[in-house]
Order: structure tokens, then sequence, then C-alpha cells
């Protein structure tokens, strides 16, 4: 039988409360405990993201067509693009306030969970052969409980073909800082030497770590639907794969953290127009930390294209 991340979706009771029972709870968090990853089945409107899919990926085009664009991990098949959260008409609480996912992270990382990321990850159609490095989201000595979870939510149906996310199942519960590459400043690496000095850790796993990883559990594409949310623990492993597709694929990330971890750097930057939707919406679920802009500068703003969730001791360390 293939490997794959346990996926849970809601009875109907369930969808009508708009919370998971005790029992499937549980399994959300099993699985993501012992494989650092779960999909959510079914839990948004596939209406809400057919309408997201199509004005996104048109604003793919016009991104691409811009000679100034980035790209994530210097590979040229995938960049970060900021989802329309300025177009009210885009805007549903299913996707942005969803109770199944509000109530797995206040299970997961505590309550009540802070909300500091929003960004959607957009690989670009007919890049056969282009993939990211295996890496983890951070570079920092991170802790080894949970602190931080991303939820990712396609835009459109995932399989290998389009460039499903490779993930490392189970790789987050013995993971440490050790297990990642050291800038050698040199050679294929391509690190920004103005993010990491020669000696720094970086996000990319060992060459070591994985041959020893993928002799107990090698790594999969899992297949996900418009309508589900993977939720994948910050210490997850995970590569972006080549888009063999002729059409984009693009998924939401939606940023978690534990308030057991003291970051208080990390935070979205939103249109103040819909801010109602935004802090009306957390209902004492979460806490939406924020910058809010007015329109004109919410476009010029390019400080949500960063990420930075390293912790701040003070006097502990």
């Amino acid at each position: 039988m293939a490997d794959a991340p346990q996926a849970i979706a809601p009875s109907e009771k369930e969808r009508q409360a708009g919370v998971y029972s005790s029992r499937n709870l549980q399994s959300v968090l099993g699985g993501l405990h012992s494989d650092g990853l779960v999909v959510l089945k079914d839990v948004i409107d596939v209406k809400h993201i057919d309408a997201l899919n199509e004005a996104m990926s048109a604003e793919a085009e016009r991104l691409m067509a811009d000679p100034k664009q980035g790209f994530n991990h210097n590979v040229k098949s995938n960049f970060l693009q900021r989802p329309p959260v300025n177009k009210p008409e885009h805007l549903h609480e299913d996707i942005y306030l969803n109770s199944f996912l509000l109530q797995v992270a206040n299970a997961y990382l505590g309550q009540v969970p802070i909300w500091n990321w929003l960004t959607a990850n957009t690989a670009i159609a007919n890049t056969p052969g282009l993939r990211q490095n295996e890496h983890k989201d951070s570079s920092f000595d991170h802790p080894r409980c949970p602190y931080y979870f991303i939820a990712n939510i396609p835009l459109c149906d995932f399989s290998a073909e389009n460039g499903a996310t490779e993930f490392w199942l189970g790789s987050h519960a013995h993971t440490t800082v050790g297990d990642q590459q050291v800038v050698s400043g040199g050679g294929d690496q391509h690190v920004s030497l103005k993010l990491y000095r020669a000696g720094d850790r970086i996000p990319w796993i060992s060459e070591g770590a994985k041959a020893a990883r993928r002799g107990a559990r090698p790594p999969v594409q899992p297949e996900v639907r418009r309508g589900d949310i993977m939720i994948r623990d910050l210490r997850t492993w995970h590569a972006g794969m080549p888009n063999n597709s002729d059409r984009h694929r693009i998924m939401l990330g939606l940023g978690y953290q534990s308030p057991i971890h003291p970051n208080y750097v990390q935070r979205m930057h939103l249109p103040s127009s819909q801010q109602n939707f935004f802090l009306g919406g957390a209902r004492g679920r979460v806490e939406v930390r924020a910058n809010f802009y007015d329109d004109e500068k919410f476009e010029e703003t390019k400080a949500d294209t960063f990420f930075d969730i390293r912790p701040h001791y003070g006097d502990d360390e």
C-alpha cells in the first residue's frame, strides 16, 4: 500500500456544527503528530476556490511578464504570490477563517494560536525538471515540539503531473537544525549572503540526513483536491516540484504560530479596507497579528514577502 498522509473528512453533523467531533479531531492530531502532515478533506466550497484560482492565475501571468519578478529558492518555476485580499468578492470565511482549521490550530499549537503569515505559492505551468531542494522553512535551532504550522489550500486538484509538493512524512518528529546544510558560499547552493554567512545553517537538508531518512521512509507527493486543506508542521521536510501541466498550480499558505513560541516580529500585511473581515471574523479563535495599510500603500508594500519566525528568548537565553 502506497504511503500517504491521513485525510479526514467531516461528517454531515460535523459540517453543520463547523467543528470536528472528539474522535475525528483526535484522528487529525494523530496524523499531524505521526506524519507532520494531515489533510482536512472537503472543508471549503469549491466555487470559492475556482473563482480565486481564476483571478490568481490571471495575476500570475502579469507577474511573469515583469522582469523584476523573483523566484522561490531561486528556482525559476515557482514564486510567491499575494492573494487578492483587497478584493471583497474573494474573501470567504471558509478560506481565510475556516472553523475546522482553527479548531485544529488551537488543539495542536495551543490556545490562542497566532496567524501571522499569508501568501500563495505558484508553480508555473510547463516547467519540467525544475524542482526545489528538500528543505525546512527555517534556518535556526528550532524547537522540537509543535511551534508553527502552514495550512496550504490548493486552488486546483494536485497531482505529480502538475507539481504536487513532495513531503517527507514523519521527518518532523526527530529533526534538528543539525540535519540542515552549512553555508559554503560556493557550489550550487545559490545562497544569498545578505541572509546567511559562511558556516550558518540554511533550510536545505543535508545529503547524509536525506539518505538516512529515505531508507526509513521515502518522500511522497500526495494528491489533494480543491476544497481540501493540507496542514504541515513547519519542521517537516518538503520540496516544490516541477509542474508538467499547461496550467499554473497555485496554493495559498496561511501560517499559524504557537503562543509559546516567542516571536513578536513576524506579521501579516493586509488592507485596512478589509480590517473588519479579518479582525471581526477571528471571534477569539485566533490572534490576527497584522499591519494594516490604506489601499495605495498596500499595493506598494513588499513586506509580506519576508518570513522570519526566529524566537526571541531574551533573558531566558
